[in-house]
């Protein structure tokens, strides 16, 4: 790091170079000046990390340098010299925010011990820009990759590449990718403590991290369907062979299950160029309908046709809805003692009581979903958690478990949760996580019911959707920054949740009527005619 001297008697700025432990203290350099206007000089053309200053110089004192560095936004930490403790100089120097205010004479000890608190205080911020940056990045290439995946970029090399380079990404149509798909049943996960959002973040991170080699969150694309955690993860073809990629991905799925008791079912598929990314996601999404039934599994395209051909469908989804709708547990319990019964192999055989639990289950949590219930209350209660965890032992085990679930998910029916109640959990949550990259599916979770039953009930009760309200509460925080701090208009905007500038300004506008420079400018004026008046 730089650091620069400021100070009109020469002999204090050769004491502090000459005394310093600049290997220790990690300073690169040592900057002098003998005046105000010299020092402005300097960290305009340097852009030091660090500034001594004394107050009391000639031409223009270490404030106005202080100011300068305020007024110019430099990423700096300033320490002011002084040989008068005076209470102004010190409400001033917090106003500019001036990092230590040091009385002289002081002795190197002390001086040495305020710079590397002024250290520690730049590194903090500069791994803080470093990490916005990266979230900022991460968010920018997911959101394209979300886009291209569902067809709303195009499908053409040219309307593809158009809409790149509008979005600002460094990436081409014809670059050559792999898509690997992924889909675990989170059941366990949630039993073991897990909570949805973490659970999702701690999947796309491994993913990202394991298969496309980034540290960050930018190339793994989440879907949760109450039941099911789908991860589409795209690997540029360069980054690894197909050995390779599939070496990866049995490194994936070992981290998953030791770390997030999670056992996906993952499917890689074929090169492809960018632009045919809507594609690929069709088809491996269509395969992955019937392979997520077999946990572990890491296949090829043709591997899974052949898998998926092999697969047997042991229950009447349909029947056992209906057993559910008329309460009949007696029915229910002989139907499934009768599957049991005609299960191939062994009576205990593990591998078609592993496939009858995952039907049993997929069939209760789209149950669930349809009516507006979030499977994660009935799959994260303890006794459902527990007897899932061993059905598949034994035609015993499984058969106690689907009693459990069924008088579970009865229950769940019956007491359907009060709308009021939703409708003011969910205004909690939004504003207590305004500032975050929060979705329909995050606010879901926390109130256990499914997003499109939300997003239905939401609308009923309130008359605006979700992102209209989050809009709404974050342009309220705007509003009041923007009226009560100096902060500039990008910086409120990244605050109240908004990455990008234009988006916000436009959402501003839209509610308020007005850009948000024009709002504040507004304010001011209505603020120094309301002082004339006085």
């Amino acid at each position: 790091m730089k650091l620069l001297i400021c100070d009109d008697d020469i002999l204090t700025v050769d004491v502090i170079e000459s005394h310093l432990d600049r290997a220790g203290l990690g300073i690169t350099q040592i900057l002098r000046a003998y005046n105000g206007e010299a020092a402005k000089h300097v960290i305009a053309a340097e852009e030091p990390e660090l500034v001594l200053c004394d107050i009391g110089m000639p031409l223009c004192d270490g404030i106005e340098v202080l100011k300068y560095v305020y007024d110019n936004r430099f990423e700096t930490e300033f320490s002011l010299l002084t040989c008068h403790e005076d209470f102004e100089y010190a409400k001033a120097a917090l106003q500019y925010g001036a990092s230590h205010y040091i009385t002289k004479p002081f002795e190197m000890e002390e001086l040495a011990g305020v710079l590397r608190s002024m250290i520690e205080e730049a590194t903090k911020k500069r791994m803080d820009r470093i990490d916005q940056n990266q979230a900022r990045h991460d968010s920018v290439i997911n959101s394209v990759l979300r886009q291209l995946s569902y067809g709303l970029l195009g499908s053409d090399r040219a309307s593809v590449n158009a809409m790149l380079r509008q979005n600002g990404v460094d990436l081409s149509a014809d670059s050559r990718w792999n898509m690997v798909l992924s889909c675990s049943d989170m059941t366990d996960a949630l039993s073991c403590g897990w909570r949805g959002e973490l659970l999702m973040y701690t999947a796309s991170r491994l993913h990202d991290e394991v298969l496309a080699g980034y540290v960050g969150a930018a190339y793994t694309l989440l879907y949760s369907d109450e039941r099911y955690l789908w991860c589409r993860c795209f690997v540029p073809a360069e980054a690894c062979s197909r050995e390779e990629l599939f070496s990866r991905c049995r490194q994936l799925s070992q981290l998953c299950a030791d770390h997030a008791s999670l056992h996906p079912a993952i499917l890689v598929g074929d090169q492809f160029p960018l632009y045919n990314a809507s594609m690929v996601h069709r088809k491996l999404t269509n395969k992955m309908e019937r392979l997520r039934f077999s946990p572990g599994v890491i296949c090829g395209l043709e591997e899974a046709d052949a898998l998926c051909v092999q697969e047997k469908s042991y229950l009447d989804g349909a029947y056992l809805l209906r057993l559910l709708k008329e309460h009949s547990l007696e029915d229910f319990r002989t139907y499934i003692s009768s599957v049991l019964s005609v299960l191939p192999g062994t009576p205990d055989d593990h591998k078609a009581l592993e496939t009858l639990r995952g039907e049993l289950v997929y069939t209760f949590a789209s149950c669930l979903r349809d009516n507006g219930l979030s499977s994660e209350a009935v799959f994260g209660n303890e006794a459902i958690a527990a007897q899932n965890a061993v059905s598949s032992h034994s035609s015993r085990a499984m058969l106690r478990f689907a009693e459990t679930l069924y008088s579970t998910v009865e229950e769940q029916l019956q007491q359907l949760q009060d709308s009021a109640d939703i409708i003011a959990r969910v205004e909690g949550y939004i504003r207590e996580h305004f500032r975050e990259n929060i979705s329909r599916n995050d606010v879901a979770a926390i109130v256990y019911i499914t997003p499109n039953y939300l997003s239905k009930l939401f609308r009923s009760k309130m008359g605006m959707n979700l992102r209209e309200y989050i809009n709404q509460i974050r342009i309220e925080e705007a509003r009041r920054l923007l009226l009560t701090t100096s902060l500039s208009v990008s910086e409120i905007a990244g605050r109240v949740g908004y990455d990008n500038i234009s988006y916000f300004s436009t959402v501003f506008r839209k509610l308020v009527g007005m850009s948000p420079v024009d709002w504040r400018n507004s304010k001011r004026e209505d603020g120094e005619q309301h002082d004339m008046e006085e």
